[in-house]
């Protein structure tokens, strides 16, 4: 057994002396494989600073787009919330509360947020289109009013003398207007 022994010290001294030899050819691997790592890890370094980067623009653009709602809800959307006529306010106070929530924790992408700004935005549109029909309506009443007020303004230039009628012309009527005002004035 100790030749056993004295063997196997011979052939492990043997193989020591091999790994050593063979350990100067293996040192630019280990070489490579340490700079591989030390670039990996600059890598990392730098997506983990575009990362945080890139967090910090996505915040701050979260803050930007968080005021513009805040914005159209104090706006466009009070409009319309004070517009809607409910049996009791706080269902107005629940569903206001409900936006809030919907602000701060969702984007302007939200499909709720986005159908709130459209029946918003219809709202004003067609109450801005109903103050343009108010206003047309009192203009045209107005021109009624003193456009056609008398006889002649009725009729305008348009009217031919007694005298000048042809045959195919029709006589004007008696002054109609003034017999339905008699009318009226005598029936009432």
């Amino acid at each position: 057994m100790s030749s056993d022994s004295a063997a196997n010290a011979h052939n492990a001294n043997a193989h020591n002396a091999n790994a050593h030899n063979a350990n100067p050819a293996q040192t630019p691997d280990l070489h490579n494989v340490l700079t591989h790592i030390k670039n990996l890890e600059q890598q990392k370094q730098d997506l983990e600073r575009r990362l945080h980067e890139t967090e910090e623009r996505a915040a701050r653009m979260s803050q930007k787009t968080k005021a513009a709602m805040q914005s159209a809800m104090d706006t466009l959307m009070k409009k319309w919330m004070d517009a809607v006529e409910t049996k009791d306010d706080t269902v107005k106070q629940q569903f206001k509360t409900g936006l809030d929530t919907l602000i701060n924790k969702s984007a302007d992408e939200n499909g709720v947020w986005q159908m709130m700004v459209a029946a918003s935005s219809l709202h004003e549109r067609l109450e801005h289109n109903l103050e343009k029909l108010r206003v047309e309506n009192n203009e045209l009443r107005g021109r009624v009013d003193s456009t056609f007020a008398t006889p002649e303004s009725r009729v305008g230039s348009k009217r031919k003398p007694d005298a000048e009628l042809g045959p195919g012309d029709v006589a004007p009527a008696p002054d109609m207007w003034a017999a339905f005002a008699s009318d009226i004035g005598t029936n009432f």
